[in-house]
């Protein structure tokens, strides 16, 4: 308990002019105003993830369907790039 007459009208003070202030300070409970904006920013959050989740198959399927598209053109090519025979020396290279 505050003894000290200055600390405890300093307090009623503070309690009058910002009563959230003065609620976090004590270490009581956070006004109705305070849990709500908190439930309102969960609700945003939660409601975010959601529709991420709900439109990625339509952004991200796409983009993926696409990229094995190349893969699978691009895979025979590069095999047969990797097969071709080596190229015969030029006449005018240096000897190795």
């Amino acid at each position: 308990m505050d003894d000290d007459p200055v600390l405890r009208a300093l307090g009623e003070d503070l309690a009058r002019e910002d009563p959230d202030l003065a609620a976090l300070l004590s270490g009581g409970p956070l006004p109705a105003a305070h849990r709500r904006r908190g439930r309102r920013v969960v609700t945003w959050l939660l409601l975010t993830a959601v529709l991420t989740a709900a439109l990625s198959p339509v952004v991200f399927g796409p983009v993926a369907f696409g990229l094995m598209g190349i893969a699978v053109l691009a895979c025979p090519l590069v095999v047969c790039h990797w097969l071709l025979p080596p190229a015969p020396p030029r006449d005018d290279a240096p000897p190795r």
